[in-house]
C-alpha cells in the first residue's frame, strides 16, 4: 500500500487507487492515513466528522463509512492480487480503527527519514549532505498537506503539525545552503519549493513574492532571514484548536510541544468500533 499526504491525500494498492465519492468517507480515510499503522480512536473520527457534536445513531453512521472503505479496499486488493482481507487492512481494534499498510510506503515516513538524516548531518558539520537530504525531503511535497478533503478539527491539527515540519526543514535547509555560500542556487531551488507549496503565512508568502519579482538577489534571502528573526522574537500565539503541552523545566521547545492528542474528547456514549 502506498500513502501520500504531503499534498493531496492519495492511497494506492499497487497501481489502483483506494477512493470514495462520499466526502465524509474520504475524511475518515484521510484521518486513518495521517495516523497510518496506529490506532485512530472512534471519538477522534467522530470529532472530525461532527465537530459540533455527534448526531443520533453516530455509531451506525461511522460504521457506514468504515464499511464503505472496506468494500473499496476489498475490491481494489482483489484486483491488485493481494490476499489480505479488507478487515485486516482496515482493522477494528478496541476503541477505534487502524489502517494497516502491511509495510507499504508513505511519503511522510520518507520525509521524516530524509529530514532526520539532514538534521544529523548538520549536527556533524556535513553541510553538503545536510543540504542534499533536506532538499530531497522538500521535493516530496506537492501541495498543502492532507488536501483534497475538508478538514475538521482532527485533520486541521495533523495538517498544522505537518506544516510546522515543512517550515523547520526549509529553515534548516536555507541555513545549510547559505553557510556553503550557495545563495544563487538557493534562490532557484526555493522558488521551485515554494511554487509547489507555500504555507498561508506572511513570512513565506513574502519570501515567495520576493523571489518571483527579484529572482537571484542575495538581499531576498537576507530580508527573509531578518523577518524570520523578528518572527521568532514575537510573542507566540497558539494555533486554533490546539492546546500547548507544558514543558519540563530546561527542556527545549519542539514542534511536538503542541499536542495533537490534547483536543477535547467528545462524549459519544457507547460508540465503539465495528
Amino acid at each position: 500500500m502506498e500513502l501520500r499526504m504531503l499534498g493531496e491525500v492519495a492511497v494506492q494498492e499497487g497501481t489502483l487507487p483506494i477512493y470514495s465519492a462520499e466526502v465524509q468517507t474520504r475524511q475518515v480515510l484521510a484521518l486513518l492515513v495521517a495516523a497510518a499503522d496506529r490506532v485512530v480512536p472512534a471519538y477522534a473520527l467522530a470529532d472530525e466528522l461532527w465537530p459540533q457534536g455527534p448526531p443520533d445513531r453516530a455509531q451506525d453512521a461511522l460504521e457506514h463509512h468504515i464499511g464503505r472503505l472496506r468494500a473499496v479496499i476489498g475490491a481494489v486488493s482483489q484486483a491488485a492480487g493481494s490476499e489480505r482481507p479488507a478487515e485486516h487492512v482496515l482493522a477494528s481494534v478496541p476503541g477505534g480503527y487502524r489502517l494497516d499498510t502491511g509495510g507499504g510506503s508513505s511519503d511522510l515516513r520518507t520525509f521524516e527519514r530524509l529530514t532526520g538524516a539532514g538534521y544529523r548531518a548538520m549536527e556533524a558539520g556535513d553541510l553538503h549532505l545536510a543540504g542534499l537530504r533536506l532538499r530531497e525531503a522538500l521535493a516530496l511535497w506537492t501541495g498543502a498537506p492532507l488536501s483534497g478533503v475538508p478538514h475538521g478539527p482532527q485533520l486541521h491539527a495533523h495538517a498544522a503539525r505537518l506544516t510546522r515540519s515543512w517550515q523547520r526543514a526549509v529553515d534548516r535547509w536555507i541555513d545549510a545552503e547559505l553557510r556553503l555560500g550557495r545563495w544563487r542556487e538557493l534562490c532557484v531551488d526555493l522558488t521551485q519549493v515554494l511554487t509547489r507549496y507555500c504555507p498561508a503565512t506572511l513570512l513565506y508568502a513574502r519570501l515567495k513574492a520576493d523571489l518571483d519579482h527579484r529572482g537571484q538577489d542575495r538581499d531576498v534571502i537576507r530580508d527573509h532571514l531578518r523577518r524570520r528573526r523578528e518572527t521568532r522574537t514575537a510573542p507566540l500565539r497558539p494555533l486554533p484548536g490546539l492546546v500547548p503541552v507544558p514543558r519540563e523545566p530546561g527542556r527545549r521547545a519542539h514542534c511536538a510541544d503542541v499536542g495533537l492528542g490534547t483536543l477535547p474528547r467528545i462524549p459519544l456514549g457507547d460508540l465503539q468500533s465495528a
